[in-house]
């Protein structure tokens, strides 16, 4: 009986080579795994900026026609023949101002869902950056991974858009 309980034992265990191959294909897996899953936060980054991207086209597109509608109540700006404002919902509250029929740069927070891991940089009045402050300066132009939107110029050029993703 003692026989038995020897050859059991000696059985149930792993060698240290078996330990050691399973160490080297796990570690052979982690090599050519780890890379993929680094990229999936800078493909998130990317697909958030194009997210934000398409939100402000959709909403530009809808609030020019909506603009356009005669129904509509708009109010100009006193002195300003390129911004009014609009009562899109017909509360009698003008909430949403537009330049040229477009939104105005300080009203794309209320039409992108824009959530608190993004940063938004205003540079003058026509230009606005939304994207990742990675160094933590309140600038998002410097880390290179943002939205850009550039209010419309004239009555005839719609507002300007572009992804700046080098760095994220």
């Amino acid at each position: 009986m003692s026989n038995n309980n020897t050859v059991n034992n000696k059985a149930a265990g792993f060698t240290l080579i078996e330990l050691v191959v399973v160490i080297i294909i796990l570690a052979v897996i982690a090599i050519i795994a780890a890379p993929r899953f680094i990229n999936l936060t800078t493909d998130a980054k990317k697909a958030a900026l194009d997210g934000i991207n398409a939100s402000i086209k959709t909403a530009n597109s809808l609030v020019y026609a909506k603009s356009q509608i005669p129904s509509t109540q708009v109010q100009p700006v006193s002195g300003r023949d390129d911004i009014i404002d609009i009562d899109l919902d017909g509360d009698g509250i003008f909430e949403t101002r537009l330049k040229w029929g477009y939104l105005d740069n300080t009203d794309l927070d209320k039409w992108a869902d824009i959530d608190d891991s993004f940063t938004t940089q205003f540079q003058g009045i026509a230009n606005t950056y939304v994207g990742y402050d990675l160094d933590g300066d309140n600038q998002v132009t410097d880390d290179n991974c943002y939205f850009h939107y550039v209010q419309a110029a004239n009555s005839s050029t719609g507002p300007q858009y572009n992804i700046v993703d080098s760095n994220c």
